[in-house]
């Protein structure tokens, strides 16, 4: 490694270093005159007061707070106690004490609110960090405000959180609840209404969600389980995990995995994203690129448009299935209903479990194998241009015939019955009995 390669490595592990004790307040910065000033590491030196709030209260109690935490527990009181504790950085406690003094918690009535909140604006050098523990009435609704912290918060009514760069816990929340941070994880446990996150650069669960999941992500993981409503998830490279969605799923994303379990109708948009799908009880419609999807037990249509995407599906019972692909193989095992298959540059293997609609496979630069049914007599036809035609079962066909095309027909006599065609080019076509 050169010395300017070094030098640049330096500089960017310094300037991480100075970064974070800046954001923390652990380090002493000050503008005078146009001019930085850099004091130090300063030692941490905690006080601590409280206060109570006596009823009657209103409906709404926000918290506003920076380069802190927040914890806020709802229990069975009419009154609201406040734990504030104050992590001032300096060189010494009688400095520290000086700060501490005037550092105050400021609590605003309103008709339908109460606020608290610090005097943080009215320093000049801050360097310190401002903490609450905070009982409130069980189901009350709460608004925070936050930054470079946690927030905590559990058994209140409606809830809403804007914590950038601080981690989100919430548990038994009665009303609608809406995040909004990001960088840090976010982990919801039993929500009785809507939830609304909004969390790049995270990791974000939430587990036993009783009402809408609405969630905008990007660059970490989702695990989403026992959603009872609507999940929409617009995701960008977010890799996302769900299970026992019992509702309606809506999935947008790219670059990282999707995996459902035992979800209800779902339509999933992926560009680059892997899809792994088991146990579907509704419709499944999937576009997606560059990808690989293993799908299993689904109960409900099926459509999926893709490009240089492989495809393993199997047990899909279905009235209609559609699929457009290309340049991937794609394998179709124990499926009904009427089915489409358009390909163009990857082999195909089909095996229905019974044929109950039409079977129709358009390909070219592709081969075909088609597992028959035992004992089933179907109206067929297939058709290869630069390509044989290999036909297996121990009934003779109708027709064999090759003019520049090869054609087999069989079961021809067979009317009313669905029928099956498959045709392709540049490939050749294979009817075996499914075994």
């Amino acid at each position: 490694m050169k010395a300017r390669e070094i030098l640049l490595v330096l500089l960017i592990i310094g300037l991480g270093v100075f970064t974070y004790y800046a954001k923390t307040g652990k380090l002493d910065i000050e503008w005078d005159g146009g001019g930085l000033f850099l004091f130090g590491k300063h030692e941490e030196f905690v006080f601590e007061e409280s206060q109570v709030i006596p009823a009657p209260l209103p409906q709404e109690f926000q918290v506003i707070n920076a380069h802190g935490s927040v914890e806020i527990q709802g229990a069975e009181t009419d009154e609201i106690t406040i734990a504030f504790k104050k992590s001032i950085y300096r060189q010494n406690k009688e400095v520290a004490q000086q700060v501490a003094n005037q550092l105050k918690m400021v609590v605003n009535r309103e008709d339908s609110r109460l606020i608290l909140a610090t005097n943080r604006d009215e320093f000049r050098r801050k360097n310190f960090e401002t903490h609450f523990k905070i009982s409130v009435p069980a189901g009350m609704d709460v608004l925070v405000k936050n930054s470079y912290g946690l927030v905590k918060i559990a058994k209140t009514e409606k809830t809403e959180i804007a914590n950038p760069h601080g981690r989100v816990q919430v548990s038994d929340i009665g009303g609608r609840l809406i995040i909004d941070n990001s960088y840090e994880d976010v982990d919801i446990m039993n929500a009785s209404a809507d939830c609304q996150v909004t969390s790049p650069h995270s990791k974000v669960t939430a587990i036993d969600v009783r009402g809408e999941m609405l969630l905008d992500h990007s660059y970490g993981e989702v695990h989403l389980e026992n959603i009872e409503k609507k999940v929409t998830v617009d995701g960008s490279h977010s890799q996302v995990t769900g299970k026992n969605l019992k509702s309606e799923v809506e999935i947008a994303n790219s670059y990282e995995q999707i995996t459902l379990t035992d979800a209800g109708p779902s339509s999933i948009r992926g560009h680059h994203c892997d899809i792994e799908v088991k146990g579907i009880n509704g419709p499944l419609e999937i576009s997606d690129n560059y990808a690989r999807l293993r799908l299993t037990k689904i109960k409900g249509n099926l459509k999926i448009e893709g490009s240089y995407t492989e495809i393993e599906a199997d047990s899909v019972l279905a009235e209609e299935i559609r699929i457009s692909s290309s340049y991937r193989k794609i394998e179709l095992l124990g499926f009904t209903g009427k089915t489409t298959v358009i390909q163009s540059h990857g082999d195909l293997s089909l095996e229905p479990e019974s044929v109950t609609g039409p079977i129709e496979v358009q390909a070219s630069y592709a081969s075909i194998h088609f597992g028959w049914p035992a004992g089933g007599k179907f109206p067929f036809e297939a058709r290869a241009k630069s390509g044989n035609i290999h036909w297996n079962l121990a009934d003779k066909p109708s027709l064999e015939e090759t003019n520049g095309w090869s054609v087999t027909k069989a079961f021809v006599h067979e009317t009313g019955k669905p029928s099956i065609k498959l045709s392709t080019s540049y490939g050749d076509i294979r009817i075996e009995e499914k075994k």
